[in-house]
């Protein structure tokens, strides 16, 4: 299975990478513009406020606790993968707002209700590829998914599980292009690149697993003897 998860990783990591040179040449700024106009047309203004929170809990004071949830209910060989791979994913996302040539969103478009400030809200590395929210929420499904499917749980619970976070990230990801806080190509790089760490994370803690149960079978025929 971590081969699988390897492979799909690597070429999600090839189109975030074509996604990303093409965005700096500006070449989906109509495709961006006409999604954004679309979808805030699509939607009632009532969505507002369940969008904008939808948006504080996918911001990094709150997705940050959530993974330090997850890291520490996790297995001891998934946490430096998964911290490590959560890192850099998060180094990735602001190198690539500092220089990826992906202006804002127009103020004018806004439509996030500010519920209180957040200290993550002041940072502004100057442009707005790839979408945070969308990274974050897409690693920490991923690993909530591959937990929930590795756990005794019924099919049942499982596969409600599973609906619910298939159905938040749906909404989530509408939401930040119907928001205005970011265009639809921030929000499918920031998928992609959250996607890609999170299987690269959990294929090397399912190798670190099978590693240290190879190392001590050795050990155990030993005392057996």
């Amino acid at each position: 299975m971590k081969h699988t998860w390897v492979w799909i990783a690597i070429g999600l990591g090839i189109l975030d990478l074509f996604l990303t040179i093409t965005v700096h040449l500006r070449v989906w700024q109509t495709c961006d513009w006409n999604s954004l106009i679309a979808t805030q047309a699509a939607l009632p203004r009532w969505v507002d406020l369940p969008f904008s929170i939808l948006s504080l809990i996918g911001a990094a004071e709150v997705t940050g606790l959530i993974f330090l949830a997850l890291v520490f209910y996790a297995r001891p060989a998934r946490r430096v993968p998964l911290i490590l791979a959560f890192g850099v994913a998060t180094l990735i996302e602001l190198i690539g707002k500092t220089i990826v040539n992906q202006p804002t969103t127009p103020a004018y478009l806004l439509r996030y209700v500010s519920l209180f400030p957040l200290l993550s809200a002041k940072i502004n590395p100057g442009f707005s590829f790839p979408s945070g929210h969308a990274l974050r929420t897409t690693f920490i499904i991923i690993v909530l998914i591959e937990m929930i499917a590795s756990s005794s749980l019924r099919r049942v619970t499982k596969n409600g599980l599973y609906a619910f976070l298939l159905a938040f990230e749906a909404v989530m990801i509408v939401s930040r292009v119907y928001l205005a806080e970011h265009w639809l190509t921030d929000v499918i790089g920031g998928i992609m690149l959250g996607a890609a760490f999170a299987l690269i994370a959990l294929a090397v803690a399912e190798w670190n697993s099978t590693s240290n149960q190879v190392e001590t079978r050795p050990e155990r025929n030993r005392r057996i003897r």
